[in-house]
């Protein structure tokens, strides 16, 4: 549990300490600057995606549209990062970028907190956005609605601590917060622990846990005068099995939220929901993967019509299972049967 939190700890210092890898280029919206500009029409984040990829041609990240304004006039206007793909998203369209040395150094310092992005309209309003050509690092911003170059910062940062805390992706920061912070109690009730057991064997408060193992297994030799320690082993033991006990209740209860969620977006039949806990509980980033490609049963007509549950009178063991494969209640089930072979089918 520790090496855990220590790693979610030099993780989140490593993501403060660089530059984002996405920047929100356009929102999703039609939108005006803040100098009155606009409107501009809601971005077509698809053909922009489409004319980016078909040119083949890196964007120009620059600082205050150098490009335009200082490289026209001959002088410098070096790029500061590269943009190398467009990705449409929920809020907007998003550029993937590669930073220069300089680039990193400037945004990973705070030097810039912004971004200014270029590109060609049509000549009608609401104007339409025809291209993307480059985007700028400003602290003057005239699209405020686009994402800080902090705020990304911290999106990344979010994202990373879901990983590291075996969360869904629909996790909000509230409850990446709540695993975090259980994850730090379960750290310090368990050092303070450790720490006891390492006094009672003879050793400093902050032992190595090695050396605690190999004192505790040297006290189990020990002389008659020395048995009251005996228990030091026992304590050992009991440890592992609280952080073993509480890290697989937390993968049982995330596994089971996850399954049942399916079940009601009639993803998954009931009749494999322990088959499914279980290995989400082994390995929850493929289940949930595949949870995303299933079609929802529901589509299929099922609406919301009840699950298995009673049995049919006059129904077969063999029909009881398909009506629970299918995930058809066993009433409706053998009603429709009985109707098929009235008709001779």
């Amino acid at each position: 549990m520790e090496k855990a939190i220590n790693s979610i700890i030099r993780a989140l210092n490593q993501i403060d300490a660089t530059a984002p890898d996405w920047l929100h280029l356009l929102p999703a919206s039609e939108f005006t600057g803040a100098d009155g500009r606009g409107p501009y029409a809601a971005p077509d984040m698809d053909a922009l995606i489409a004319t980016f990829n078909n040119d083949g041609l890196k964007l120009a990240v620059d600082e205050n549209h150098s490009t335009d304004l200082a490289g026209k006039q001959g002088h410098p206007s070096p790029a500061r990062g590269w943009i190398v793909e467009l990705q449409k998203r929920d809020d907007g369209l998003y550029g993937k970028v590669e930073w220069t040395p300089e680039g990193e150094r400037l945004v990973s310092a705070k030097e810039y907190g912004f971004l200014s992005p270029v590109f060609l309209h049509s000549a009608a309003k609401p104007f339409k956005i025809a291209k993307m050509l480059r985007v700028s690092l400003t602290n003057d911003p005239n699209l405020t609605v686009l994402k800080s170059l902090h705020a990304q910062q911290e999106t990344e940062m979010l994202e990373q601590l879901r990983k590291m805390l075996n969360l869904p992706e629909t996790a909000d920061e509230a409850t990446v917060m709540a695993a975090l912070t259980a994850a730090h109690t379960a750290q310090t009730a368990g050092a303070a622990l450790m720490s006891r057991i390492s006094e009672a064997a003879g050793l400093a408060a902050d032992a190595a846990p090695e050396a605690v193992v190999a004192a505790v297994q040297a006290k189990g030799k020990a002389t008659p005068a020395e048995a009251e320690n005996a228990d030091l082993k026992a304590q050992l033991v009991s440890l592992q099995s609280q952080f073993t006990t509480l890290a697989n209740s937390t993968a049982k209860d995330k596994a089971e939220t996850a399954i049942d969620d399916a079940i009601k977006a009639g993803k998954i039949v009931p009749a494999l929901r322990d088959h499914m806990i279980s290995r989400h509980m082994r390995n929850p980033a493929e289940v949930e993967q595949e949870i995303k490609l299933l079609p929802s049963l529901n589509a299929g007509g099922l609406g919301g019509r009840p699950q298995p549950g009673a049995e049919s009178p006059g129904m077969t063991a063999e029909d009881q299972k398909v009506a629970a494969m299918m995930g058809i209640d066993q009433k409706t089930f053998g009603d429709n049967a009985k109707a098929l072979h009235g008709k001779g089918n």
